[in-house]
């Protein structure tokens, strides 16, 4: 089981204004803020030791609100580490052992340190700089502030997108891997709307000119059939003039004339043909007259993304650590 030391007893004897260079941490905090921290830090570890992270946080916030103790803040650091928090975690750390190993008990700096290259390895930074005024920069969707600047954000490993917005320009989204221990850089440089603009077309420009073209020339092709069916049938019916001026025609010399029946039917398909393929004619005409009007050309401005993806890197795990009770 963990052990935990109590010393409310040596911060309420401590009724003389701590030395700078001694314990920088405690200038200017009084009795009453350390007893406030003191009392607030044993309730945090009583609920860690119950796994109760969230709570046990609170009041390790609460104890650092009185006193800002590297020790107490380590506390707050073992809290996040459970909460999956490591970002926040790596940041307290860094607060932490801002004064060495001075702050803390014997052995207590070791974990400390040891935690240090354990969240190294749990978390990685973006560096982000644009150099355009007035570009409004944000990181997963939370503000980062606006151009021209450079920004440092320590982040979890895993995917991030950093966004950059300016009216009058295209905006620009770059998205990036960071993996755990290394760092990436994102440099943003927007386009305005007048260069990055385009025209577009829902289909190619070719593919309704083919269709419409190819109407009328399906069509003139139906057309020569029922023309040639008609002349057709205009021969044959000044055959049947001269044939029938010459002997009489009835109902039973007529079917002597066999070879005029054949061309009248010939030219009755044909015509048929003709009217058939003039109407699929026809019809592909309107369908290409449609498409050459959807298929006007229309101004687009491209959203840019980019996306980096470094190599991936083993990620160390395991480690142990005691309660700090005492400062």
């Amino acid at each position: 089981m963990t052990r935990i030391s109590f010393v409310i007893a040596v911060v309420c004897a401590t009724t003389a204004p701590a030395r700078a260079d001694d314990q920088p941490w405690a200038v200017g905090v009084t009795d009453t803020a350390k007893a406030r921290a003191q009392v607030a830090l044993e309730a945090g570890n009583s609920l860690f030791l119950e796994k109760k992270y969230s709570e046990a946080l609170a009041q390790y916030e609460q104890a650092v609100a009185a006193w800002n103790h590297p020790a107490i803040r380590f506390n707050m650091v073992r809290c996040l580490i459970q909460l999956d928090r490591p970002v926040e975690a790596a940041d307290n750390l860094k607060q932490a052992l801002a004064y060495g190993d001075a702050p803390f008990e014997e052995g207590l700096y070791q974990e400390a340190v040891n935690y240090e290259k354990l969240l190294a390895n749990q978390t990685g930074d973006i560096h982000i700089s644009c150099k355009q005024e007035g570009v409004q920069l944000t990181l997963d969707g939370q503000a980062l502030g606006t151009c021209p600047t450079t920004v440092t954000r320590r982040v979890k490993p895993g995917a991030h997108q950093v966004l950059g917005r300016k009216a009058g320009y295209v905006p620009q989204t770059v998205e990036t891997i960071v993996v755990g221990g290394d760092s990436e850089t994102v440099t943003l440089e927007l386009q305005s709307v007048e260069k990055s603009a385009r025209i577009v077309h829902r289909w190619p420009t070719w593919v309704p000119w083919v269709v419409f073209g190819g109407g009328f020339a399906v069509a003139g092709v139906g057309l020569a059939l029922e023309l040639g069916a008609i002349s057709a049938m205009n021969d044959y019916d000044e055959d049947i003039a001269t044939n029938c001026s010459v002997n009489a025609c009835s109902s039973e010399t007529f079917e002597q004339f066999d070879e005029l029946e054949q061309r009248r039917q010939s030219a009755e398909l044909r015509a048929k043909i003709g009217v058939s393929i003039m109407s699929v004619g026809g019809a592909a005409i309107v369908t290409g007259a449609v498409m050459l009007y959807l298929n006007r050309g229309r101004s687009v401005v491209p959203t840019e993304i980019e996306r980096a993806q470094p190599g991936v890197k083993v990620l160390p795990g395991g480690a142990a650590f005691t309660l700090s009770g005492r400062f």
